[in-house]
Order: structure tokens, then sequence, then C-alpha cells
């Protein structure tokens, strides 16, 4: 081969392990995902069983996602100066905005003028959900930005 057919060879190879990284991490965030479900209906059809078990169960997805973490640390690396950037201020807003709105609706639930569909604040599903969301509108943003 020659040192022009080697070069065009890299960005491909480099692009399918970017893809297969990033398909191990979406699988290891369907399987927390799954695991996060069966165990929390288990938990509402058994409330029941022993208090410790209960809570052991409950903290069972936070195997697979410490993998999926893992995984998507890896394809994070991966990215180029720009993209990190983008998403870093992705993840901020979406931290920053995830404790606003939790710590409103548990400010609202401890004075008494609570979310009926939620008494307890936003539990761990709200938190996800909220994060997903507002990661999703920070990357559109930084998107936004840097075109």
């Amino acid at each position: 081969m020659t040192q022009e057919n080697t070069s065009e060879l890299e960005p491909r190879e480099s692009r399918i392990s970017k893809c297969k990284t990033h398909m191990s991490a979406n699988v290891w965030l369907f399987v927390t995902t799954a695991t996060y479900l069966v165990t929390l209906f288990v938990r509402q059809d058994h409330k029941d069983w022993p208090p410790a078990f209960l809570v052991t169960l409950a903290l069972l997805p936070l195997l697979p996602g410490l993998i999926y973490l893992r995984q998507l640390w890896g394809s994070f690396k991966a990215l180029d100066e720009l993209q990190r950037r983008m998403q870093l201020e992705a993840w901020g807003l979406a931290m920053a905005g995830t404790v606003v709105v939790s710590t409103t609706m548990n400010l609202r639930n401890a004075n008494g003028v609570g979310f009926e569909n939620y008494p307890h604040g936003l539990e761990i599903d709200g938190v996800y959900i909220t994060m997903f969301m507002l990661w999703s509108i920070g990357t559109g943003i930084a998107t936004a930005c840097y075109r």
C-alpha cells in the first residue's frame, strides 16, 4: 500500500471504532434501562418484601449503569476538542438545570405546595428524564452557537 492508501484507511477504521464504542455504550444503556424497569415493577408488586432486599433491588441498575458510564467516558475521550466542549456545555446545563428543578420541587413539597404526581420530588426516573431533556436542549444550543 502507498502512503495515500494508508491515510485513507485510518479515518474509516477510526469511524468504525467510534461506532462500535457508541453501540457498546447504547447496549449498556438499554440493559440499565431494562434492569431499572424490571426492578421498578417488581418492587411495586412486592412491597411486603424485607426493606433491605427492596433497597438492594432498587440499587441493582447501578451495576450496568456504571459499565455504561465507563463506555460513555471512552467515547467522550474520542471526541475532538470542539465536540468535547459542546458536550461539556450541554452536560453542565443539564446538571445545573436538574439541580434547580429538583430543589424547587423538594422545597415546594416541604412547604405543603407539592406536586400530586411527585410527592417525593423527582425520584430517580424524573432525574434521568429531566437531565436527558436538558442535555438535548443544551446540545441544540451548543450546536447552534458553534455553527
